[in-house]
């Protein structure tokens, strides 16, 4: 059957631009080999951020300046006014917040007074403190940000629920003609065939051009992130900042419930990055170090460790730094994508849509098969495996 669209990948970013192109018309379907956000979106943290961790040097950068407009687009997408209609999603917290130890209050408090943040920072003080913050051993700065977080796999939920009749449960073969693709065939029997091919399979990506050709690079950044299970955790949603981590924040701190009646710290940041050569025994020996130091009142002793290695896969970078940007490139029939981070995948969308003004090329199959839809079951959260 021949689509106008047809998606390789099912995360946060393949089924973001199903409910973009079909909601505008287009006829677009979808293939996930594996579970629904198996790869970097349930490894996400779903912190839908405004750039201002990057700005911790008290400067402002090319990323930071790029998704300050993505904490609104996503709030105007949770009240069904944006892109796409997410009424419904689940939000885990609609404040996120930045505290600092004593040794870097001054610097940062007197930046995040400045006019170019003012309004998308709050320093927090009396009543409006949350509960984890409120022992008196706590002596450093609090701040709230415009930030927010998801629930992950609601946000998968409610996107597949929208276009659920679009979405296959296949692997695929690629079905190249004269360096041009021209179907995809699945394994188990059967093709689809698209006048565009959106690839938006992650770290996939890189095989998936390969195979075409296309003259694109990947680059994979690791990170090593640490969960930490306990009965008693408080919910914190923040950045922790440091006088060792520079420039960003040395811990990320989200909340998420394990179903067992506990809760799960996933912890990421300038830990997760640094980690990536530590052994799990030493990422976990680092992470309760950095944790007694930051938040010595909150106790750990009967809480569960364990630590989760992701990659970040993304157009490759000068010296591998991260890109400031999605990245998005249509190569003749062919457009490939990563997001570079899930709050921009809006900003994805928008580069995505820009190659659908121009006329579509495409030369039909000598045949084409209709498949039976089958769907992917979703992915597990690293913190609920």
């Amino acid at each position: 059957m021949l689509r106008d669209v047809a998606i390789i990948g099912g995360g946060i970013t393949g089924l973001w631009l199903l409910n973009l192109l079909r909601d505008r018309g287009y006829e677009a379907v979808l293939v996930e080999k594996d579970g629904f956000g198996s790869g970097q979106t349930l490894a996400s943290q779903g912190i839908i951020h405004g750039g201002v961790k990057y700005t911790l040097s008290t400067v402002t950068t090319p990323a930071s300046e790029t998704i300050a407009a993505m904490p609104k687009r996503w709030r105007d997408c949770l009240a069904g006014q944006g892109d796409i209609d997410l009424q419904g999603v689940r939000v885990l917290s609609d404040n996120f917040y930045l505290f600092t130890d004593h040794r870097r209050s001054s610097k940062i408090t007197a930046f995040f007074g400045s006019k170019a943040l003012r309004g998308k920072v709050e320093a927090v003080s009396g009543t409006a403190i949350p509960l984890a913050f409120s022992a008196p051993e706590f002596a450093g700065g609090l701040y709230q940000l415009e930030d927010l977080v998801l629930d992950t796999t609601s946000l998968l939920s409610h996107l597949v629920a929208q276009y659920w009749d679009s979405i296959y449960d296949r692997e695929v073969e690629l079905g190249i003609k004269n360096g041009k693709l021209v179907g995809l065939h699945f394994v188990d029997g059967g093709s689809l065939h698209a006048a565009t091919y959106i690839l938006a399979a992650g770290k996939d990506n890189g095989e998936l051009a390969r195979q075409l050709d296309i003259p694109v690079v990947m680059q994979l950044r690791p990170l090593h992130q640490v969960i930490v299970k306990g009965r008693d955790l408080p919910h914190i949603f923040a950045h922790a900042v440091t006088m060792d981590s520079g420039s960003k924040p040395g811990l990320t701190i989200t909340t998420h419930q394990v179903g067992d009646g506990r809760n799960a710290w996933y912890l990421g940041g300038d830990l997760a990055e640094r980690g990536v050569t530590r052994s799990p025994e030493a990422q976990v020996r680092a992470a309760k170090q950095m944790l007694a130091t930051l938040l010595p009142w909150i106790p750990l002793d009967d809480c569960e460790f364990s630590t989760w290695r992701i990659d970040r896969a993304e157009a490759a970078q000068a010296a591998g730094q991260r890109p400031d940007s999605p990245f998005a490139r249509k190569v003749g029939n062919v457009i490939l994508c990563w997001p570079t981070k899930m709050t921009l995948v809006p900003l994805l969308g928008d580069m995505v849509l820009q190659h659908f003004g121009e006329p579509l090329d495409y030369d039909p199959p000598e045949a084409s098969c209709l498949i039976e839809i089958t769907q992917p079951e979703f992915g597990t959260p690293p913190w609920a495996r």
